[in-house]
């Protein structure tokens, strides 16, 4: 296969051609197979009707992604994909790695398995999950509805907010209203915050850390630099007039958006803000069935509040070893 980083050409491509509404992953996001490609070394093939991906990050992420079908196939499921995983079979042996996949879901996983043994028995794959790799996956009509005693701790957070901004605070779609610069304002705001927190000794942050988040930041600014190849959704949160929150997303399939990136100022957070955003957006992004906030990278406090919105699924991802 011929390995190659994804352009936007490609990209373009890709997104006229992909209608596959089994996907609901978070890694089969076009928008982010495009950004991520530096921060885990990602390489693309685009080849035999298939996407493929791969990764070169830590022990759950390295190796093939599931062979995105780009095309319908004349044959049955089963052959299409049958062909894809011997290309892969043979781009191992080529470039002297193990047939290795990360980041599968359990239906991509027992699909690879089962063509493994029917048909590559010499290969032997040992599968393991990584808790830190599930996304959290909603009803978006439940985030937007907060009905009930499961979403109460949350209605009662999007009314405080109500309460201390009444009459001064309102939510702009992206696809509405001229906002990215106030996306990008958001984002660096938070950024600084967060260095001045550790400067403080208030938190503390690793150099690696520092590196990854100027990398986010520098992904949100690409992505908003192309939101209209990208076919952006998302918003910003206004408080008195100036922007203190802001969320960015794109389409996985008809059904499923995938939320890559939310962000809120800390005095604004503290008045219930990431929950008003939150809810704001669910109610905006109504052409949707759900929502994929994405995973917690085993971080305690993104993981608990993630929890705290109670996911429709908790999709695990699969890697081999």
């Amino acid at each position: 296969m011929t390995w190659k980083i994804l352009s936007l050409d490609d990209f373009h491509f890709l997104k006229d051609n992909i209608h596959d509404e089994t996907l609901e992953g978070s890694d089969a996001s076009l928008v982010n197979i495009f950004l991520l490609q530096k921060k885990y070394d990602t390489k693309t093939a685009i080849e035999g009707g298939f996407l493929f991906r791969y990764y070169t990050g830590g022990e759950n992420r390295t190796g093939y992604g599931f062979p995105i079908k780009i095309q319908k196939c004349a044959d049955s499921e089963h052959s299409c994909l049958h062909d894809a995983v011997a290309l892969i079979v043979s781009d191992a042996k080529l470039n002297g790695r193990a047939v290795k996949f990360c980041l599968l879901t359990e239906n991509q996983k027992n699909e690879i398995d089962s063509i493994l043994r029917a048909d590559f028995p010499e290969i032997s794959v040992d599968w393991q999950t990584n808790r830190d790799d599930c996304d959290y996956i909603y009803s978006r009509e439940k985030l937007a509805a907060l009905q009930g005693k499961t979403y109460h701790k949350k209605k009662n957070h999007v009314s405080r907010f109500q309460r201390i901004y009444e009459g001064n605070w309102e939510f702009r779609s992206l696809n509405l209203c001229s906002i990215a610069d106030d996306m990008i304002f958001v984002a660096k705001k938070w950024l600084e915050e967060r260095f001045d927190s550790a400067e403080a000794g208030e938190i503390v942050i690793s150099d690696e850390d520092k590196r990854i988040l100027n990398l986010e930041h520098e992904m949100i600014k690409t992505a908003l630099e192309n939101k209209e190849d990208f076919a952006l959704e998302g918003g910003v949160l206004y408080t008195n007039g100036k922007p203190v929150a802001m969320t960015l997303a794109s389409r996985i399939s008809e059904k499923v958006l995938d939320v890559h990136f939310e962000k809120c100022l800390s005095e604004a957070a503290a008045n219930g803000a990431y929950a008003a955003i939150n809810w704001c957006f669910a109610n905006a992004a109504d052409s949707y069935e759900f929502l994929n906030r994405e995973e917690d990278m085993g971080v305690e406090n993104l993981r608990k509040a993630k929890l705290s919105y109670h996911p429709d699924n908790l999709l695990e991802k699969f890697y081999s070893v």
